[in-house]
């Protein structure tokens, strides 16, 4: 059997190494690349591994689309729509869809043909759909369909 001054040491060093890899992770997460903010920001969103938690996730959003990454500035943009913060939204899916993000790309599309947040205006909910269908984004490609041809349905989701 060990000495306890063995099994005292063992744990100290477990200890140490704990508190270590929690201050490098911090520091990792804190001034890390623009891809990890984001990746945090979206298992904050979606509780993936941590406790889903909305505020956190913007906070992460927010500081990888100011760093410019586009998927952050869309999601950003969405978390904005969701609160009802339209004119904030609005800037983002721009920002990102002036990035060639699909995703904001079909957001401002639906935007414009809804007219929610947006006056309605069929030309430029056209010009956006057509940047995302030619990438292809398959809800920008029904809605894109559905605006030359009145007998589809509308395709049923919001940003």
């Amino acid at each position: 059997m060990a000495p306890p001054l063995f099994w005292i040491t063992v744990w100290l060093v477990c200890a140490h190494c704990a508190v270590a890899q929690a201050d490098q992770a911090y520091r990792a997460t804190h001034l890390a690349p623009t891809q990890l903010q984001y990746e945090t920001a979206l298992r904050y969103e979606e509780g993936s591994s941590v406790a889903p938690d909305p505020a956190k996730a913007m906070q992460w959003y927010l500081r990888a689309a100011i760093r410019g990454h586009a998927a952050a500035q869309n999601n950003l943009g969405a978390l904005y729509f969701v609160q009802g913060n339209h004119k904030k939204a609005i800037y983002w899916y721009r920002l990102s869809a002036k990035k060639g993000n699909a995703n904001a790309q079909f957001n401002l599309g639906l935007l414009y043909e809804l007219g929610r947040g947006l006056p309605k205006d069929r030309d430029k909910a056209q010009y956006w759909y057509k940047l995302a269908a030619a990438q292809g984004h398959w809800d920008a490609q029904y809605n894109l369909a559905c605006l030359n041809d009145d007998d589809l349905p509308p395709l049923p989701s919001t940003p």
